[in-house]
C-alpha cells in the first residue's frame, strides 16, 4: 500500500499553532513538519524539469506545425527537411521529418518527427524518440488543430508520453492553447502524471516562421498533478501560473515569471524564475520559497539539495544525539543504581 504524505491535514493544525512564512508577495506558506516541507520543495522542482521538458515538446510541435505547408510542398517534390543555422539545432543535427497526407484534401496530415537517439539542441538540451502530430485541416480553416502524441521520446534522459491538442487563436493568430494529459519518468524512477490547461503568446519570431531563434512567448494557464517518488510516496498538487512566464528561443529554462504550487488549496511553495544575478539573457537560476525559507536554485541540477533536505538531515542527527544522550543517561543511572543495590545487599 502506498505511503500518502497528508500536507492538508498536518499544516492546518500547524497553522492553528504556528506562525506562517510570508514572502515578498504577500503570501502565507503554512508552517509543516520537516518532511512535508521536503517535498514541497521536490515538487516545485519536479515541476521546473517537467516545464522546461513539454516546452521543448511544444515549441518543436509549434515549429513544424507553422512550417507544414512549405514542408508539403518539399515532400512532394522530393526535397527533405535539413539543418540550416537559422535553426535551434546543434550544427548538423536536426530530427528527420515524414509526411502522409490524408483524403482528397491532403487532411488530415500526419508530420512524424524522427529525432532518432540523440538530437542536441543550441542549449544544450537533447531530445530522442519520435513526435507524431496530426494536423486536421487547412490552417485558415474554422476546423483547424494539432493532436500530438509520443512514442519513446525522451528530454534529457526524462521519458514522456501522453498526448495533446493545440488549437490556434482564430481572431488572434499569435496565440495558442494547449491541452495536454501527459507524464514524465525520471532518471531516479520518480514520476509525475500531469492535466495542464495553457495558452501561449507570441511576441516576437510569428513573423519568421523559418527561423527558430527569434521567438519570444509568454505562457499562462494551471496544471494538475500526481507525484508519485521512487519510495512510492505520493501527493496530488496543482500549479498556478500567476505571473506569465517568459520564454527566450535560444534558452534552456524560463527567465521570467512567478509559479506557486498549492496541496489541499495551501501554497506550499512559490518560485520566481525572474531572479538573475548574473545579467544574462540565458540563466539557470530562481528563487525558491518554502516554510525552510528563501533560496536560490540551480535549474539545471535534477535533484532538489536545498534547505528544506540540510533541515531535516540536521534535525535526524540533533534528534539521534538527544535519544543517545537520553539513553546513555539511562543506563548510566540504571547501573549506578544497581550497583548501589548490590553494595547494599551485600553489606546487610
Amino acid at each position: 500500500m502506498k505511503k500518502i504524505i497528508g500536507f492538508s491535514v498536518v499544516a492546518l493544525a500547524m497553522f492553528m499553532f504556528s506562525c506562517n512564512t510570508n514572502t515578498d508577495e504577500g503570501i502565507d506558506i503554512p508552517e509543516m513538519n520537516d518532511e512535508q516541507t521536503l517535498k514541497s520543495a521536490e515538487i516545485a522542482v519536479a515541476e521546473v524539469q517537467a516545464e522546461a521538458a513539454v516546452t521543448e515538446c511544444n515549441y518543436e510541435v509549434e515549429f513544424f506545425a507553422n512550417a507544414e505547408p512549405l514542408l508539403t510542398r518539399w515532400w512532394q517534390m522530393g526535397k527533405f527537411f535539413g539543418w540550416s543555422n537559422n535553426l535551434r539545432y546543434f550544427e548538423n543535427q536536426c530530427p528527420d521529418v515524414t509526411i502522409e497526407e490524408g483524403g482528397d484534401t491532403g487532411y488530415p496530415l500526419t508530420i512524424t518527427l524522427n529525432y532518432g537517439d540523440s538530437t542536441v539542441l543550441n542549449n544544450g538540451k537533447v531530445l530522442s524518440g519520435e513526435i507524431v502530430m496530426i494536423i486536421s485541416a487547412p490552417r485558415n480553416s474554422q476546423d483547424y488543430s494539432r493532436f500530438v502524441s509520443f512514442n519513446d521520446f525522451t528530454v534529457d534522459s526524462m521519458l514522456i508520453y501522453g498526448t495533446s491538442e493545440v488549437v490556434v487563436d482564430k481572431l488572434d493568430s499569435t496565440f495558442r492553447k494547449f491541452e495536454s494529459e501527459m507524464t514524465f519518468v525520471y532518471p531516479d524512477g520518480t514520476t509525475v502524471t500531469r492535466s495542464a490547461d495553457r495558452v501561449w503568446q507570441w511576441l516576437e519570431g510569428l513573423d519568421t516562421p523559418e527561423i527558430q531563434s527569434d521567438d519570444v512567448v509568454i505562457i499562462t494557464g494551471e496544471v494538475t498533478g500526481l507525484i508519485v517518488w521512487p519510495d512510492g510516496t505520493e501527493e496530488t498538487y496543482s500549479k498556478i501560473i500567476t505571473t506569465p512566464l517568459k520564454r527566450l528561443a535560444m534558452c534552456r529554462y524560463m527567465v521570467e515569471g512567478l509559479v506557486e504550487v498549492q496541496v489541499g488549496g495551501d501554497v506550499v511553495s512559490l518560485l520566481d524564475y525572474g531572479y538573475n544575478e548574473s545579467g544574462e539573457d540565458c540563466d539557470h537560476y530562481a528563487q525558491l520559497s518554502t516554510d525552510a525559507g528563501k533560496e536560490v536554485i540551480d535549474l539545471s541540477e535534477k535533484n532538489y539539495n536545498g534547505l528544506a533536505k540540510q533541515n531535516m538531515h540536521q534535525n535526524q542527527h540533533q534528534y539521534t544525539g538527544e535519544n543517545g544522550n537520553q539513553n546513555g543517561n539511562q543506563n548510566q543511572n540504571g547501573n549506578q543504581n544497581q550497583n548501589g543495590n548490590n553494595n547494599h545487599n551485600g553489606n546487610g
